[in-house]
């Protein structure tokens, strides 16, 4: 073997290690998710998850909000808190309202775009829209379930997430939420970082 291509093995290793690593870290968090979710169920309803997944076929697909638009009224938030790396690094900033309403603002020098890798497929797709779904299912009106928005700056950057209908009494579902954002921030630190 000549010398360039087991340097091409070597890399490949490691960015086949790092990527196992990734998707390890991504599966602890989701079995985490999944027995919150399950302790909140045991504890509203005595349906099961198989059973509420079951009835899924009724439930219209929900597709995802194309335009997003900056709420209109700003009003002083009850709660603050700031979610932040191992180092003491600032990822964002949870802002909660009395109406229901949670405001993420990521640190403005993490500059990413919607479409990266954990932020749209994992804290979009598998968290908020899964949120989105269960309350459906659930038997909540659309317009009484879980929603989200997010404000994009003009150069496309991920400015401002809006969370709305999420009781923010609800500190099992508050924490869950908590986690699954500061995971995504890591990550997203991360990748920004080249770690």
């Amino acid at each position: 073997m000549s010398e360039d291509y087991v340097k091409k093995l070597a890399e490949l290793k490691k960015q086949l290690e790092t990527r196992k690593k990734q998707i390890e870290d991504e599966l602890d968090l989701i079995n985490i998710n999944l027995n919150l979710i399950d302790k909140a169920l045991a504890e509203s309803s005595f349906t099961t998850a198989s059973e509420l997944l079951q009835k899924k076929e009724e439930v219209p697909e929900i597709k995802q909000q194309e335009v997003y638009t900056q709420p209109k009224e700003k009003t002083k938030a009850v709660h603050v808190e700031k979610i932040v790396d191992i180092d003491g690094y600032l990822l964002s900033t949870l802002n909660f309202y009395q109406n229901n309403t949670i405001e993420i603002i990521p640190n403005p020098d993490l500059k990413f775009k919607e479409d990266i890798s954990p932020f749209k497929n994992f804290l979009i797709k598998k968290v908020f829209d899964g949120k989105k779904t269960t309350d459906i299912e659930s038997g909540k009106k659309v317009e009484e379930a879980f929603d989200y928005e997010i404000i994009k700056d003009n150069e496309g950057n991920v400015t401002q997430i809006i969370l709305k209908n999420i009781n923010i009494e609800d500190q099992s579902s508050i924490k869950n939420l908590t986690n699954s954002i500061k995971w995504t921030m890591k990550r997203i630190r991360e990748k920004l970082k080249g770690v």
